[in-house]
């Protein structure tokens, strides 16, 4: 009887920890595939000939994919689970990644962007999904630890292109031993990723009406808003850092990518230390700091006198960034107001739409402005954080 007990056990801490690892895995292949393309931009702009304004209008494609895919995926993924949601997500990557270092067409790279803002959409909701359960299965915190993994995927996909286009090697070469990454860790986590989604088990008369009306929580809509404003600011960094060391600067196209690289480092060290700093200085507080050193780091790229003071700007807006979003994502995970589906949805497809939408925006209007003042205006947004803060606490369990 007790050794049935305790072989019961080891097989639930054995599927757990599978879990876990799958989770791990699918994020850091988001941030791997989404920081691939940041190096490649350069080389596409030229390659297009277009000048900001026109770019940023091509890089509302993705912005488009992502806004119809992610509401989607928050409603198929209650029937198909995120297994099948993350494996097509995966497999789409691996299929526009090389088009981005090829492709003449402004016609084939708008479509391309646009899946490309798909897959990731999709992605994005699926795995901050699984991460919500995985966290609420086990003792501890893991969010920071998951959106941790997301950043040094990204860290690895953009040092990785960055280095092999800095000796020479070419863009598509370059994509290409991406996608190869992407293979191995897709045959590892996809087949442990959850092949179904639990049922909210507590339901509210809020959370009724909430049904009934179909419209998102305020509560909910402000963590999102907290999100959009995070990732923007993460957008801003990955689609236009290098643009603005080569036209600000002057810095050779290869090398451009150094300011995001400075920025995926700096994230990385900050959400795998998240665990740590928000028992050191408390969730609300760890909000306000970094959104206060996310700004302060944007103000610095605009103020920099020299392309190497950029880099210490990127640096401080990557670690003020790191933990702004695992936080809201898990009290979106705690809060009781909406079905945990529903308001994952809603609120990664604000976030998401600030990664992806806002870049776009930024190219627009950098065009009328010029990108130094666009950045500002950022960073001015950063801020307002602190003050969003107050509106989105929500208790422990």
């Amino acid at each position: 009887m007790f050794s049935s007990k305790t072989a019961h056990l080891d097989h639930a801490t054995q599927h757990h920890a599978q879990q876990r690892l799958s989770t791990l895995l699918c994020f850091f292949s988001l941030g791997l595939s989404t920081a691939a393309w940041a190096p490649l931009i350069p080389y596409a702009q030229q390659r297009l000939h277009l000048n900001h304004a026109d770019f940023g209008t091509l890089l509302l494609s993705i912005g488009l994919g992502s806004m119809i895919a992610m509401p989607a995926t928050g409603l198929l993924i209650q029937k198909v689970g995120c297994r099948a949601i993350i494996s097509v997500a995966i497999l789409l990557l691996l299929m526009i990644l090389p088009t981005f270092a090829l492709s003449n067409s402004i016609i084939i790279m708008s479509v391309a962007l646009f899946l490309f803002g798909t897959a990731a959409g999709s992605l994005g909701v699926a795995i901050n999904l699984q991460a919500v359960i995985v966290e609420k299965n086990s003792t501890k915190s893991m969010m920071s630890q998951f959106h941790g993994m997301c950043s040094l995927g990204g860290l690895a996909g953009v040092m990785t292109v960055t280095a092999l286009l800095a000796m020479g090697i070419s863009p598509l070469m370059s994509a290409l031993a991406i996608c190869s990454l992407l293979v191995i860790i897709g045959l590892i986590a996809v087949p442990h990723s959850l092949s179904e989604i639990e049922k909210d088990k507590k339901i509210n008369p809020e959370e009724i009406n909430n049904k009934t009306r179909k419209f998102p929580s305020p509560l909910v809509l402000l963590m999102g808003l907290v999100c959009f404003i995070a990732f923007l600011s993460e957008g801003s960094a990955m689609d236009w850092s290098g643009i603005y060391l080569v036209s600000e600067y002057g810095l050779k196209p290869a090398f451009a990518g150094l300011a995001y690289t400075f920025f995926a480092i700096a994230m990385t060290i900050g959400r795998f230390a998240g665990h740590h700093l928000q028992r050191m200085l408390g969730e609300k507080n760890i909000i306000i700091y970094s959104a206060i050193c996310a700004s302060l780091g944007l103000f610095t790229v605009v103020m920099a006198p020299h392309w190497i003071v950029v880099l210490l700007g990127y640096s401080l807006l990557g670690l003020g960034s790191s933990n702004i979003v695992p936080v809201m994502f898990s009290r979106v995970g705690r809060q009781n107001v909406m079905p945990k589906a529903a308001a994952l949805s809603c609120v990664s497809t604000m976030a998401y739409s600030g990664s992806l939408l806002g870049p776009a925006l930024v190219g627009l209007t950098s065009e009328i402005m010029g990108l130094s003042l666009v950045f500002g205006m950022i960073a001015a947004l950063l801020m307002l954080i602190t003050f969003l803060n107050h509106f989105t606490q929500v208790k422990a369990s």
